[in-house]
């Protein structure tokens, strides 16, 4: 007779170890002081002229024709959250022409190229007299950013008309 065949306990506790090893260093990792850096209360002021109303803190299925929140054309604070070197923030906004004239959308901003730039997919949309559009603005930190507080930087959109 044969003896019966098992799977020794070696063979299993060696690679069930070295995963748990594996998970342990990952989570120690990514949550130490060690882990991806990241910047802090990454914020920046938005502006717009008179004729353009904005209003922050949108998600990317809102209706500008009723945003979660009041249209002002006054500085509004968008808050990024935590963001490491090297990556992207998304935020939402809309925007509403109050004038009669259309405004081919532009984004500025004042972040140096050594620290990251604003984009939008927006940038050069006809945004008409009387209508709102939702806009997406894209924060893109280079990866040479330092991590820790982060200063914070102003975005301007407006446009020619």
């Amino acid at each position: 007779m044969r003896a019966r065949e098992g799977i020794s306990l070696a063979r299993v506790a060696i690679p069930v170890v070295i995963v748990v090893v594996i998970v342990a260093a990952l989570i120690v990792f990514v949550w130490s002081p060690f882990g991806p850096a990241s910047t802090q209360s990454t914020t920046s002021a938005l502006t717009t002229p008179a004729n353009l109303l904005s209003v922050t803190g949108q998600t990317p299925s809102s209706y500008c024709s009723q945003p979660s929140g009041t249209y002002d054309n006054k500085s509004l604070t968008i808050n990024w959250g935590n963001l490491a070197p090297g990556t992207e923030g998304i935020q939402f906004v809309c925007l509403k022409n109050t004038g009669t004239t259309a405004i081919r959308l532009a984004v500025n901003s004042s972040l140096t190229l050594s620290t990251g730039k604003v984009t939008s997919p927006q940038a050069g949309t006809l945004l008409y007299g009387g209508a709102a559009e939702l806009v997406e603005l894209d924060l893109w930190l280079t990866s040479s950013v330092q991590p820790g507080p982060f200063q914070s930087f102003t975005i301007t959109i407006g446009g020619t008309q």
